[in-house]
């Protein structure tokens, strides 16, 4: 970030080293800040060509007057005016320059200020990591030990770079720091609202919203003390979009004003974001028709400036989207007007996006052509970019290389220089007489000659991984041109072995025609052995229907025969056998019942069976005023028994239930179902007046629990006494066997 308005500075460090040196009078000085000071008003309003005149005469006047000062701020100012102009690569043939004239003065600062615009070229030019080391450079020079407005901004700079290399917690340190250091001026609330900005970012980026938030407001709030509405609008933006979902209605109030904002600037860049910032909170708001406005207005905005020419296709791609269900004719339109744009352009990242949107957007109208003929242009940028981005990067490193090549070379001939000095100082010295002079300078010779070997060893470690990448990055283009000749390869392939193929053809219908024979044989014996389990369920529920239903038929028709004997006869007696009739079609409905629910295959989880248990106990215990509660393990509700077992196990526990009603005269009943290790437990137990399990009307009721029990391929436990109730656990082992566990 280029801090404009530094140009009071350079007057006070020119005339504070004209005082010290005495070197040129006080005029000289104010002549070429003078000079600077004009530079700079122009460059305030981005007006280059006029700054960088003045910044000239400031440098020629200084060099004339032989003033090496003056002509390293004019170098400084228009290193700064190129860098905001985004020609970096004349800004990096000055920053030598103004290194040279520091190290000739043995001037910290202005030193520092080199390293600091090298670090800036750098951080501009995608390059953070060469950044870093120079920023580093910087500050340890001069700015750690001399908090100032340059430290600000190199501190400020730094943590940039570091956030853009992920490095978040020295993002976080270099922001601080630079805080701190605006802390000690009065005013800057441009710069201190820059950096409060940065630290808001920095915590949006770590989710801490509200840390974020306070910040962005604190640096608003030094925003509304500069004025700068731009800045204002950039301020306001930012805090609209950290409000986002966090309080949607701060966040409309922030949108409004941030396009007051930039409409008050007359910047375009500002208003763009406006515009992006109000299409976020609109889509945030499911307000499609207002988002679709805003960015219509910032397609129109780029028409009409003619600028930012890759946006606007890109823009276009956007407004194809949002018409893309409502009106395709729009649509198409639009997606038409990018790929003409983006044509011209050459833009192939942009193109690329587009025909992968074309796919989509052909494939929702059912045009499969076009959308085939749209992912094929995909693959074909998408396949172009790769290599471009090979070829770039295999030219960066070897760019890279030779600019660390030749940094490397200056530092040994300054080595060199420096060993050289020292040899003539320790020869002086030496016929001086000063033994001790002599031997400091030949240990500083020493330490001198060893860093330079380190030196040269670090330059040849430097080269030889740069050599390895360029290596790499080649190995990369070439995996990619075996690629394509691998395609070629094998398309003549194909070509040869029609015959090959054919056979092979010929072997896998053979192959399809014997598998299709046995897959029908297995299916025909499939169909079999359903048909056998089919005829064993009908049996089954033959002699279900036989043994329940039939065994009842045959008592109601006998004890209708005796009823209709005796109409004319005991009328209470006659009662009794009706009543018994009642009992035993109420009886045979229930089997009747059981039979068909115990088929249907929906109740074969243990959930169902648990809802027919209390269906029954509410039906049979309740009209006997017996309070039942039933508790069930709920990892049991989703396992599963099969038709039989379902059978067996309800007529078991409606034994028990029906021994309970008729016998034992109790007042609650408690039933449990839970799975112990390996087993199903279900508990029966009652308050009853117990019985006697040797007596010979009890036995019956037990005989046939057991044997339903012993179908199951379990085990039925019974604990009584006359008077203390009775306890039925029945135990169904290795439960896996009988149901999905």
């Amino acid at each position: 970030m280029i801090f404009r308005g530094l140009s009071w500075l350079f007057v006070f460090n020119l005339v504070l080293h004209t005082a010290a040196y005495g070197q040129h009078n006080t005029r000289d000085s104010v002549l070429v800040c003078s000079l600077i000071d004009k530079a700079e008003s122009f460059f305030t309003r981005s007006a280059y060509d006029s700054a960088l005149h003045y910044c000239n005469e400031a440098e020629q006047y200084a060099r004339k007057r032989q003033y090496p000062k003056g002509i390293a701020f004019a170098i400084i100012e228009k290193t700064d005016i190129l860098i905001d102009k985004n020609d970096l690569t004349a800004a990096d043939l000055l920053t030598p320059q103004t290194f040279g004239i520091g190290k000739q003065l043995n001037d910290s600062l202005i030193t520092a200020i080199a390293w600091m615009q090298m670090a800036q070229v750098r951080m501009y030019g995608q390059r953070p990591e060469e950044a870093v080391t120079y920023f580093r450079r910087a500050i340890d020079h001069h700015f750690a030990a001399h908090p100032g407005r340059y430290a600000a901004l190199a501190f400020n700079d730094f943590g940039y770079t570091c956030g853009v290399l992920g490095d978040l917690e020295g993002k976080a340190r270099n922001l601080l720091l630079a805080l701190n250091a605006y802390e000690t001026l009065e005013g800057y609330f441009g710069e201190k609202a820059a950096v409060l900005n940065n630290l808001a970012t920095l915590y949006h980026e770590l989710k801490q919203r509200d840390k974020a938030i306070d910040y962005a407001r604190q640096s608003l709030s030094y925003r509304e003390k500069a004025g700068d509405p731009g800045r204002l609008a950039l301020g306001c933006c930012n805090l609209s979009q950290f409000y986002l979902g966090v309080n949607d209605s701060a966040a409309g109030v922030y949108q409004l004003r941030c396009l007051k904002y930039a409409e008050q600037s007359g910047e375009e860049d500002r208003i763009l974001h406006a515009l992006a910032t109000s299409s976020l909170v609109a889509t945030s708001r499911k307000d499609t028709s207002a988002a679709l406005h805003y960015e219509l207005k910032s397609v129109a905005l780029m028409e009409k400036s003619g600028r930012q020419q890759n946006m606007l296709a890109k823009r276009y791609i956007s407004v194809g989207m949002a018409y893309r269900n409502s009106d395709s004719l729009l649509a198409e339109r639009y997606f038409n007007k990018a790929a003409t744009l983006a044509g011209t352009l050459r833009d192939k990242y942009t193109l690329r996006d587009l025909q992968w949107q074309l796919a989509g957007f052909y494939k929702s109208r059912g045009n499969y052509q076009l959308a085939y003929q749209a992912y094929n242009q995909y693959i074909l940028y998408r396949d172009s970019i790769v290599q471009d981005n090979t070829a770039a990067t295999i030219a960066a490193l070897e760019t890279r290389f030779e600019s660390q090549k030749k940094d490397n070379e200056i530092s040994r001939l300054k080595a060199a220089q420096d060993i050289r000095g020292l040899q003539i100082e320790k020869q002086e010295a030496v016929i001086a007489g000063n033994l001790l002079e002599a031997k400091r300078q030949e240990d500083q010779i020493e330490l001198l000659s060893q860093a330079k070997e380190l030196q040269e060893l670090k330059y040849a470690a430097q080269r030889e991984q740069l050599e390895k990448q360029i290596l790499q990055a080649s190995n990369n283009a070439q995996k990619l041109m075996l690629s394509d000749k691998e395609k070629l390869l094998r398309g003549r392939l194909l070509k040869t072995t029609q015959l090959t193929r054919n056979l092979l053809y010929a072997g896998i219908i053979i192959l399809l025609l014997s598998g299709y024979f046995l897959f029908s044989r297995y299916q025909l014996k499939r169909k079999i052995q359903e048909q056998q389990a089919m005829m064993a369920i009908r049996n089954n529920i033959a002699k279900d229907l036989h043994d329940e239903i039939g065994s009842a038929l045959t008592s109601i028709r006998i004890l209708s025969e005796v009823s209709g004997r005796n109409l004319s006869g005991d009328s209470n007696k006659t009662h009794a056998y009706l009543q018994q009739i009642t009992e035993q079609s109420a009886a045979a409905q229930q089997g009747m019942s059981d039979i068909v629910w115990a088929v249907r295959p929906e109740n074969d989880t243990l959930e169902n069976m648990v809802i027919r248990m209390r269906e029954y106990a509410a039906a049979t215990l309740e009209s006997k005023d017996v309070i039942t509660s039933i508790r069930i393990d709920e990892s049991l509700l989703e396992k599963t028994l099969d038709m039989h077992q379902r059978r067996d196990f309800l007529l078991l526990y409606k034994e028990a239930i029906n021994n309970i009603a008729k016998h034992a005269e109790a007042r609650n009943v408690d039933i449990t179902l839970r799975r112990q290790a390996d087993q199903l437990e279900m508990i029966i137990m009652d308050d009853g007046r117990g019985f006697d399990p040797s007596g010979s009307t009890s036995s019956n009721g037990l005989r046939n629990m057991e044997a339903r029990a012993q179908l199951l391929g379990g085990r039925l436990s019974v604990q009584t006494a006359t008077g203390n109730g009775t306890s039925i656990t029945l135990y169904l082992p290795a439960v896996t066997r009988y149901m999905n566990m």
